[in-house]
């Protein structure tokens, strides 16, 4: 049976949650199935599973850019179980830090439906957005940018020049959203209209986002 799209960095092997290792079988701590450690040279080294059908519907695969912001936080943090004990809906948690809040960390795009589900099953949770996934994002960002326009230097105004959606499609998300474009700052997407292309954001040193959420930066 060929290897579905769901994978993980963490699984159960002999009672104990480890890293793939060549040659490793473990289970997957959400839906208890059989996984394979997948350790080859080119894409990151994780925990694959069979079927995508028994797992997470929300997980993607982890790009290194992924696997960095989540890297920045305790392994034990790292991809936690959530279960609704009503319905029983499993889904794993990218980070959840110690405030009680998810950190879910998206590079692929994802349907405003799926958002809203996200949103609604952890509560309290927040987005971190790989908004240098594409050149033509990271450059319209900062082509876009002016200010600032107050005594804080790191809130500024946003004139949107380019024709791509980030913005508009973020705008919608209602937790708070940080963007990532690839320096040492994440913006916070304080607002957008998407009708004028016009907003507001504000930059937070990275280190200091991260050690916020009881991360360590390097």
């Amino acid at each position: 049976m060929a290897l579905g799209e769901v994978s993980v960095r963490y699984a159960f092997v002999n009672g104990y949650r480890v890293e793939p290792k060549k040659g490793l079988n473990g289970t997957c701590p959400c839906c208890n199935s059989d996984v394979i450690a997948k350790c080859g040279n080119f894409k990151v080294h994780h925990w694959a599973h069979k079927t995508r059908e028994t797992c997470d519907p929300w997980w993607e695969n982890e790009s290194e850019w992924h696997r960095t912001w989540k890297s920045y936080f305790p392994s034990e943090n790292q991809e936690r179980v959530f279960i609704d004990e009503k319905t029983g809906e499993r889904h794993i948690a990218d980070v959840y830090v110690d405030k009680n809040v998810v950190i879910e960390f998206q590079s692929y795009s994802i349907s405003a439906e799926e958002m809203d589900a996200r949103e609604l099953f952890y509560q309290q949770m927040i987005w971190v957005v790989n908004g240098a996934k594409r050149d033509f994002d990271r450059i319209y960002f900062h082509q876009s940018v002016y200010g600032p326009h107050t005594d804080d230097t790191y809130l500024r105004k946003i004139r949107w020049v380019g024709r791509s959606k980030l913005l508009a499609k973020w705008e919608a998300a209602t937790k708070h959203v940080y963007m990532d474009f690839g320096t040492d700052l994440v913006w916070h997407l304080i607002e957008y209209d998407p009708d004028t292309k016009k907003g507001l954001v504000k930059a937070y040193p990275k280190q200091k986002f991260v050690e916020f959420f009881g991360g360590t930066y390097s």
